[in-house]
């Protein structure tokens, strides 16, 4: 029998608690003081604990961003060949992965025998993703009641929840968990030509202007970038912001990625949040392939 299963499926109900800790700490980030504490509770919970087939948990602790497991192995164990792969896939299957790669936290699993290392497995946080990055089938947007008489089409993600929106200028929304990415239409305040756009966009005021409006909900605002592009031969403003919103009373650390794009006498604003940690940044990636699938058919007719 493969001694590194049975280690990881008893590590796995042990350990359960741990994650159900992590929610505890929703709208925080995860702090190298939080990672520290938690590998002290879980020391606590596991240190000596007879894990079966002669396995014993020595203990865990943890060292800046990084928790560490010990085990203390049988004097017949040998690590298997794919063990990593193994302990990531267990981890994803257990919905634990979810929890070090949204939080940034590494995790080294080391196996003694006696008081020798003999396998240490390193597995960094971006390791444990669960996302998958392939987009869809094109979604049009024409015709539908809020497009404004835009006819736009774009590619959403697989495996995300497609929705409408509950807002009036908010036509689509795609959503998987606490990230979300919206389609919405504006009228502009009259009809602009491509070059005229591209000037506008240079006045540093408009564009200030602008951004106000636009990031008006997220309270003690931060510009991280911003920047002037072309998304399917329009001109585009692009900025991403991070500050704090306000949700049932709690106040949530979150960041947002938006482009804004001048389409003849109208605006499209196709907006990507998240809360502010490793999963937005890892998301951001399927956020630019979405915007690169946008395209305005009716100027090619």
């Amino acid at each position: 029998m493969n001694m590194a299963i049975i280690v990881r499926d008893n590590y796995m109900r042990i350990f359960l608690a741990f994650f159900f800790f992590s929610t505890t700490l929703f709208g925080q980030s995860f702090s190298e003081s939080d990672i520290r504490n938690l590998a002290i509770e879980v020391n606590e919970k596991i240190k000596g604990v007879d894990i079966g087939n002669g396995t014993t948990a020595i203990g865990c602790f943890s060292v800046g961003r990084t928790l560490v497991f010990n085990y203390d192995m049988p004097s017949y164990w040998e690590p298997p060949l794919n063990m990593k792969e193994d302990l990531i896939t267990n981890q994803k299957t257990m919905g634990a992965a979810i929890n070090y790669f949204k939080n940034d936290i590494n995790v080294h699993f080391c196996y003694y025998i006696g008081n020798s290392l003999i396998k240490k497995v390193s597995i960094k946080s971006n390791e444990f993703s669960t996302y998958n990055y392939d987009l869809g089938e094109y979604l049009s947007i024409k015709d539908h009641q809020k497009s404004k008489g835009i006819n736009l089409k774009l590619k959403p993600p697989k495996g995300w929840d497609i929705k409408e929106g509950n807002r009036p200028n908010i036509v689509k929304k795609f959503t998987k968990g606490d990230n979300t990415f919206l389609i919405s239409t504006k009228e502009n305040a009259t009809f602009f030509s491509r070059s005229e756009v591209k000037v506008l966009l240079s006045d540093e005021s408009y564009v200030n202007e602008l951004l106000d409006e636009a990031i008006s909900y997220i309270k003690v605002p931060k510009l991280i970038d911003q920047s002037v592009v072309t998304i399917d031969t329009y001109p585009a403003l692009t900025y991403k912001y991070e500050g704090t919103i306000e949700r049932l009373g709690i106040t949530i650390p979150a960041i947002m990625r938006c482009w804004v794009v001048f389409y003849e006498d109208k605006l499209v604003f196709l907006q990507s949040f998240g809360t502010n940690n490793a999963e937005f940044r890892a998301l951001e990636q399927l956020y630019l392939s979405i915007t690169n699938s946008v395209i305005f058919p009716d100027q090619y007719n």
